[in-house]
């Protein structure tokens, strides 16, 4: 379960040399930002780096000091400077112009989102570290009987705000989970707040507004809901998405409401504002796991027909001379789609890393990228029929109708066929949250056991030497 709380909740590692992506455990770019060159920067997750795509097409890579430390989110600041999430080790990151890479710790959380005001201050979203617990479960603990101060470190669920000073301000939250962050004109902070359910209740969603001086006000409260994907939008309005009510919706500074319906299905996964000659030219670009498409101001949606590879979208970024850049799920390259219609792919830095070696460090697994491009294409030609068809391999004892039952709730097919762990047993816990949202029964012990089994050796890294031996 790559993606980790960002995907399990809502359906995202962090020395500067220039090593390899993942190849037994593709992933692509959580998420972009332009710099006022035009060029793109943007997370490697499994790389353990942040990197940016200059114009002329050349990569620069930033590796990070932490290991593993897992890249998601990023934010640019009007010096320049870029702020990152590093999720897997609660740090806030800083890379400096010069190519000084900053870390700051967070507490014993999960950050997860991050965004820049005016000021250059940074704010970033913050799991308790609680996520598998029961909505019931955390109402009783003592995490929020007695939360934290602002400006005392914490493993609760928060908003945090690094100064210019560089000291943490915690801001936590009246009742559950921050699920993206964003500022409107005037530095004021919009959060969106999911609030998990469990067997006998659906999840609820707040839209809520923090002043500076961490005052909570609610703005629209809803049933049956899981917001996200905040975006500042013009006079002061923001755009956010709501999966589990199938919408898109945008609130005025004075908290007017209007939504837009999806069609069915549409789970979307990130957005990005373009704003034309004039409002009616507007557009809102997203991505939702399987299509590339945007909403026009009267709410009609337009899908993209693109290259047909298979792979599912990402992150996503309109630059600023209206290229469409995105992500996907399991091609690490980067993908642009150009005003004129014409899609290209960026292979990132193919030529400087060419080469067959492969690291194996617990669940990762990296390789020189020429190779882990080699590796792909083998490794989908191999095994074709399965991620064509969704079907996993049967095991005479139906544990593959198990998987279809508890485990397609979080991830599509092609996600979990596609994936590589040396010891499922993370992964596997890491969905429970995710089954209660969707009414799932949870997992049993002997349930969570035979499917650790089952993918261990049927999807796990100790399967792959056939890949191994190809890459060396």
């Amino acid at each position: 379960m790559k993606a980790r709380l960002l995907l399990s909740i809502l359906a995202a590692t962090l020395c500067c040399c220039s090593l390899t992506a993942l190849a037994c455990r593709p992933f692509g770019s959580y998420e972009f930002v332009e710099d006022k060159e035009g060029g793109i920067w943007f997370t490697e997750g499994d790389n353990n780096a942040i990197s940016r795509l200059a114009p002329n097409g050349n990569v620069t890579v930033h590796r990070l000091p932490t290991p593993n430390a897992e890249p998601s989110s990023l934010a640019q600041d009007s010096s320049g400077n870029i702020w990152f999430v590093e999720m897997a080790v609660a740090k806030i990151g800083r890379l400096a112009r010069n190519g000084t890479i900053t870390e700051i710790a967070t507490g014993r959380g999960h950050p997860s989102r991050i965004a820049v005001d005016h000021k250059g201050e940074a704010w970033f979203t913050q799991m308790s570290g609680h996520e598998n617990k029961t909505s019931n479960d955390l109402a009783s603990s003592d995490t929020h009987a007695h939360a934290p101060k602002p400006d005392t470190p914490s493993d609760g669920a928060l908003v945090g705000r690094i100064d210019g000073q560089g000291k943490i301000h915690t801001y936590p939250l009246p009742e559950g989970w921050p699920t993206s962050i964003a500022f409107s004109h005037g530095d004021q902070a919009w959060v969106s707040i999911l609030i998990p359910g469990d067997q006998q209740s659906k999840p609820k969603g707040r839209l809520m507004r923090l002043s500076g001086e961490g005052q909570w006000r609610v703005v629209a409260a809803w049933e049956n809901s899981c917001p996200r994907n905040l975006l500042a939008g013009p006079r002061g309005a923001v755009y956010f998405s709501d999966g589990c009510r199938g919408i898109v919706g945008i609130s005025s500074p004075q908290g007017e409401l209007k939504e837009w319906p999806l069609p069915e299905g549409t789970n979307i996964q990130q957005m990005s504002l373009v704003l034309g000659a004039t409002p009616q030219d507007n557009r809102l670009w997203f991505t939702d796991r399987q299509h590339l498409g945007y909403i026009d101001p009267q709410g009609k949606v337009t899908l993209v027909t693109r290259p047909d590879n298979g792979d599912a979208t990402m992150g996503i970024l309109v630059t600023h001379n209206g290229d469409v850049v995105f992500s996907e799920f399991y091609n690490y390259n980067i993908n642009r789609l150009g005003k004129n219609g014409e899609f290209v792919e960026h292979l990132i830095s193919v030529d400087e890393r060419r080469g067959s070696r492969e690291i194996k460090e617990g669940e990762f697994c990296r390789v020189e990228f020429g190779a882990r491009i080699a590796a792909k294409a083998e490794m989908d030609q191999k095994r074709r029929e399965e991620v064509k068809l969704g079907r996993f391999k049967p095991d005479g004892q139906g544990t593959e109708k198990l998987v279809e039952q508890k485990c397609l709730v979080c991830h599509d097919a092609r996600r979990l066929l596609l994936s590589r762990r040396s010891d499922w047993t993370p992964s596997l816990t890491r969905m429970h949250s995710y089954r209660q949202q969707r009414g799932v029964t949870p997992l049993s012990p002997e349930e969570t056991s035979k499917l650790v089994r089952y993918f261990n050796k049927y999807y796990g890294l100790g399967r792959q030497s056939e890949v191994g031996s190809m890459m060396r």
